[in-house]
């Protein structure tokens, strides 16, 4: 046999796990093509119970199933005969190969790396950037009075209304009442015009206007100037200031400790990489090497720029008419 046709050969029926490879009892044979009981229970394994339970409850949809794992098999097996069909496409399979090979190794190597108990550098990390972790914002508690205007609609009359409106609360009106006789929230009377929702200070899931007019406020019970969001024009009142604080360490824990595994996990890939490495025994042929990498050195007119190669173009028409 060839020698390329024999290592095609070879490495296909290892990606395909052939039961040449991994010695097993034969179940299921096609031709060339076969699964072991092991191969058949690896797949199964990653079946869904919905597969599992079609296959054992009807015997064409086994069929159905074990066909496409046989199937996957022979495509696998063609791969050896449509590389050896050109040097290009060799190189192609045997560079995805080893990519395959490479985060095989990688991924087994990841999953049994043991990490130590980070406890106690995560207490420190804690303790050092305790905003970063375990910071909570100051939040507000909020409610308001709703003029609903769309998008483009002239709030003359809204603006006007609703600064009378905060006029007459600033002068003793009764909130619920206002709520109830000039918002158009939904159910505004029934919530009393609450915005049920403590918000920090730029959060995202209140409109920009809003917050902002809302953390403008001095103190509870007082309120901020006529506002205009999306929705139309408010006239909002402060109810309630928790106070900016700090999670406790345990309730953060579990997030440092897994910052600090993805750390460790980064350093010991780098290092356990390192150990393949180029070792001082390596021999280089410079001179190939060399001669492969000018191989794809680009002609001086293929480096220009476009910019460029126009001009020299239009100078050797200028140069050809000039002659003639």
């Amino acid at each position: 046999m060839h020698p390329i046709r024999k290592f095609l050969t070879v490495t296909t029926a290892m990606l395909a796990f052939s039961s040449q490879v991994f010695a097993d009892e034969i179940i299921v044979q096609d031709g060339d093509a076969t699964l072991s009981r092991d191969q058949l229970a690896y797949m199964v394994g990653n079946w869904t119970e919905q597969m599992r339970a079609a296959a054992l409850a009807d015997e064409g949809d086994r069929l159905e199933l074990i066909n496409l794992e046989l199937a996957g098999v022979k495509v696998a097996n063609e791969a050896g005969a449509v590389a050896a069909e050109d040097p290009q496409l060799r190189q192609e399979y045997e560079a995805d190969l080893r990519a395959f090979q490479r985060n095989f190794v990688l991924r087994q190597y990841e999953k049994n790396i043991e990490y130590p108990d980070f406890t106690r550098l995560a207490k420190e990390r804690y303790g050092v950037d305790r905003d970063k972790y375990a910071k909570i914002p100051e939040r507000r508690l909020a409610s308001h009075i709703l003029l609903a205007s769309g998008a483009g609609e002239p709030r003359d009359e809204k603006l006007a209304q609703a600064q009378q409106i905060l006029d007459e609360l600033k002068a003793g009106a009764d909130w619920v009442t206002m709520v109830e006789e000039y918002s158009d929230e939904p159910k505004a009377a029934e919530k009393k015009g609450l915005f049920n929702y403590w918000m920090s200070f730029g959060d995202q899931k209140v409109s920009p206007p809003f917050s902002e007019a809302v953390f403008s406020i001095a103190k509870v019970g007082d309120f901020a100037e006529v506002t205009q969001t999306q929705f139309g024009v408010h006239i909002i009142r402060l109810d309630g200031i928790k106070e900016e604080s700090y999670k406790p360490f345990e309730e953060v824990k579990a997030g440092i400790v897994k910052e600090l595994q993805g750390e460790y996990r980064k350093l010991a890939m780098k290092e356990y990489l390192a150990r393949f490495n180029m070792s001082d025994e390596v021999k280089v042929d410079d001179t190939a090497v060399s001669e492969i990498i000018a191989s794809f050195k680009k002609s001086p007119a293929a480096e220009q720029s476009p910019a460029e190669a126009g001009a020299v173009a239009k100078d050797a028409a200028s140069s050809d008419s000039a002659g003639k």
